[in-house]
């Protein structure tokens, strides 16, 4: 079945809106008026040869002037001037051949003042009339007898009326026009501001219809986590795909059942602070998630998923709290140390002692061997007291420029030959020219000698252990890699905390050590491992200018 509506449609389309539609539509009325008046007029009319050449121009006109507005709209209605002195011509031309006063073909110039008041505005449609009912006034008066004088008035005055009033609706369809299209551009840029805002939120911002399929996300969502990239597919690709397709680890957890209950409207609103996801570009991040229905009226269209990202946030606070802790702990610490040195010296000293008088004045095996194990265990103790010391001490009071190229070569020169005795391979890239930091090298030394020992403890025969300077920005790094093992994803947060170890010799205190050094050196310290994939400790300091110090 044909759809008027849409021909009507693709026709306004084509030559410049429904407006002008209306042009080439009334034209065709007027074809049809004028063939069906002559088709049903009395005989002696349809005789008239001027009559039917003047119908014949006029349909051929016409049809000239549709086709031409067809292929070439804008063109066309330039020349409406000339188009409306010839349309006129002709409707008093078959006005004049078709009665004169008692002809209905009159009704064509109501018509054509009422368009070009409508079209170009009251003033001219006025002059139009004002013409038209000159012209028509000065080609039926000879043929006006009796009543025809009364009807002749009133067609004047419907003709004047008809520009008027046409002016005036088309006066106030115009400012109705501009107000309309005035609120669509405030709507538009509104729309745009919102979306602007929108895009630049730091936050995700997820929308979902009613089924968990995507209908909107912005710019945080794949900048942060490159949901379309990993897939291989474009941003717009996404829309339209369930949720839950390419965020497969959501679906594991908790949360998601607070948005499945979301979208079924058994909820208004969920919040979920500090879940852990994982991400398939940025691994393991935390969020903050809120989801809030979206209604219109009573209609459930779907919900808004608000995520932030505080991967940063936590663990900026966790490494307060660490701070805090192993501050709390220094104090500690150093009381401990004090009040254990003294009754563990003298425990060490009174069995060294006896063990020395022991090789003039022979002891029971067994007592001897119970000194050892004492003297032993009383030196364990007075390293564990010496390594609180200085986990609470803050520095060795020495401080200046600090070439950490040389720090790493002189830790090498002691530890370099037990690490690759134990068939270890140990591998040096220094950067040269790297600016110096300003801080204690012995205390710096302990660092880079803490680390290695660790490394060296985690890996095996055939591992290798990679130590590395750089400059990375504006700041100084070292890097010290080992393929270990890796450390278990629970145990990782917990690596800093004094006395936590995985050593069944180690005391848990080198790295709290070390952590508490590279803190007072005002550096950063960021540990990656993955079971199975080895360990990278990476420190970064600030350069220092050694005039800048003086």
């Amino acid at each position: 079945m044909l759809d008027l509506s849409r021909v009507f449609y693709l026709l306004a389309r084509r030559i410049g809106g429904p407006r002008v539609l209306a042009l080439p539509l009334l034209r065709t009325l007027a074809m049809l008026a004028a063939v069906s008046w002559l088709l049903l007029a009395p005989a002696e009319y349809r005789e008239r040869t001027a009559l039917i050449w003047a119908v014949a121009a006029f349909l051929g006109y016409s049809i000239a002037v549709e086709v031409s507005l067809w292929i070439r709209p804008a063109a066309t209605l330039r020349l409406n001037f000339f188009i409306l002195l010839i349309d006129g011509a002709f409707a008093l031309l078959l006005i004049h051949f078709t009665g004169g006063a008692e002809s209905a073909l009159y009704l064509a110039l109501p018509l054509i003042a009422a368009l070009q008041s409508y079209y170009y505005g009251m003033r001219r449609g006025l002059a139009v009339s004002a013409v038209s009912a000159g012209a028509y006034l000065a080609i039926v008066w000879p043929t006006v007898a009796g009543i025809d004088a009364a009807n002749v008035a009133i067609r004047l005055v419907v003709l004047l009326g008809t520009a008027i009033s046409v002016g005036i609706l088309a006066d106030i369809e115009g400012r109705e026009r501009l107000r309309v299209a005035a609120l669509n551009a405030e709507a538009r840029e509104r729309e745009r501001f919102i979306e602007g805002v929108v895009e630049s939120l730091k936050e995700g911002v997820v929308a979902l219809d009613p089924a968990g399929r995507l209908i909107a996300w912005n710019n945080a969502m794949e900048s942060r986590y490159g949901v379309a990239a990993c897939y291989g597919v474009a941003a717009s690709e996404v829309l339209g795909k369930d949720f839950f397709e390419f965020f497969p680890a959501a679906s594991r957890e908790p949360w998601s059942r607070d948005l499945r209950q979301l979208l079924q409207g058994e909820i208004e609103e969920f919040s979920a602070e500090a879940v852990e996801h994982d991400t398939l570009r940025k691994g393991r991040v935390v969020q903050n998630i809120k989801g809030s229905l979206l209604r219109e009226g009573a209609r459930l269209m779907g919900a808004v998923l608000l995520i932030e990202d505080i991967t940063e946030r936590v663990a900026l606070e966790r490494s307060a709290r660490q701070a805090e802790k192993l501050a709390a702990l220094g104090t500690l610490a150093a009381g401990l140390a004090h009040e254990l040195n003294n009754p563990v010296g003298i425990i060490s000293s009174r069995a060294e002692l006896i063990l020395l008088d022991s090789e003039s004045q022979p002891l029971p095996a067994g007592v001897r061997e119970d000194l050892q194990v004492i003297h032993r265990h009383a030196q364990r103790v007075a390293r564990i007291a010496q390594g609180l010391l200085s986990f609470a001490r803050h520095s060795s009071g020495s401080q200046g420029a600090v070439d950490l190229n040389r720090v790493v070569d002189e830790t090498l020169l002691l530890v370099e030959k037990t690490i690759t005795k134990d068939g270890i391979t140990l591998k040096r890239a220094l950067a040269p020219d790297l600016p110096p930091i300003w801080g204690d090298t012995n205390a710096l030394q302990q660092v880079v000698m803490n680390l290695l020992t660790n490394a060296r403890d985690a890996v095996g025969r055939g591992g290798q252990i990679s130590i590395e300077t750089g400059a990375a920005g504006d700041a100084v790094r070292l890097t010290v890699h080992d393929t270990g093992p890796g450390i278990p994803p629970e145990i990782l947060p917990k690596i800093f905390d004094p006395f936590f170890t995985t050593k069944a010799e180690g005391t848990g205190l080198g790295l709290s050590i070390s952590y508490g050094i590279v803190r007072d050196h005002q550096g950063t310290v960021d540990v990656q491992s993955q079971p199975g994939e080895g360990t990278t400790f990476v420190l970064t300091f600030q350069p220092t200018r050694v005039e800048g110090r003086a």
